[in-house]
């Protein structure tokens, strides 16, 4: 996904890549959403997260994919935790510090949470969409802003969806404060747009998909500059969640 990107950032966007698989750490879930089934051994003093998504086995460390278990046995309190310690927190800490350098710099910053989702979950009411846009139900970006990039998008003949299927997840809600300057939209691309879904390859829609959101990433900059807050207020307002940054093992 972060090739369909390479554009904007030609044109001095900021890109944070992710070079973990999800199955392995994932990086838009809490680090507290970890299934008791994986770390038999967590310190009875810590207290998972134990929300639908994990009760799903998709909780920050992955144990299941539909209804196949993942793992063989636990891995164990000190795997979930190594895990965590080699990808979550660094990443996690990347991401703050961008967010605040671009934040004083430019008196706000936008965050376009990418992923891509395949075709077959890529449906609304019967009908495909191609991207979903996701501010948390309008809780994480201006208005103005995700209504900017869905215009772009639709504007290239994609269609587009606000909040559905996928409204954003662990990054959009942590990070997205409108009110300081901070706008976080998550966006899901579906896959058939510029790969095989068989086989990963990117193919030529990758490019004409590239433009496109060079030109949303542009598009949201500018509003996002229009909607700057007084300075005062933003440094006020503009806090970064703090993450227990360890799992205690018995």
């Amino acid at each position: 996904v972060h090739r369909l990107f390479c554009f904007a950032v030609d044109a001095g966007a900021t890109m944070l890549v992710a070079r973990f698989r999800r199955v392995f750490v994932d990086l838009n879930r809490d680090p507290l959403e970890i299934d008791p089934e994986l770390a038999p051994d967590l310190s009875p003093s810590f207290a998972p997260r134990l929300s639908l998504r994990v009760r799903a086995g998709l909780g920050v460390i992955p144990s299941r994919l539909g209804s196949r278990r993942l793992y063989r046995a636990p891995l164990g309190a000190a795997e979930i935790s190594r895990r965590l310690q080699l990808a979550w927190f660094p990443y996690h800490r990347a991401l703050a510090e961008m967010l605040s350098a671009l934040q004083r710099r430019f008196g706000s910053a936008v965050l376009l949470d990418a992923h891509s989702m395949p075709s077959s979950v890529a449906q609304l009411d019967g009908h495909m969409i191609d991207v979903a846009l996701g501010d948390r139900f309008g809780r994480t970006a201006a208005s103005a802003l995700v209504e900017a990039a869905c215009a772009r998008l639709q504007a290239a003949g994609l269609v587009c969806a606000r909040n559905q299927p996928f409204a954003g997840g662990h990054i959009t809600e942590t990070y997205g404060q409108p009110a300081a300057g901070v706008h976080v939209l998550q966006v899901e691309l579906r896959r058939a747009l510029f790969m095989d879904e068989r086989t990963y390859c990117l193919h030529s829609g990758a490019e004409r998909l590239a433009a496109v959101l060079a030109d949303v990433v542009q598009a949201v900059a500018h509003i996002a500059l229009a909607l700057r807050p007084d300075a005062g207020a933003a440094a006020d307002q503009a806090r970064t969640r703090v993450q227990p940054d360890r799992i205690a093992a018995d």
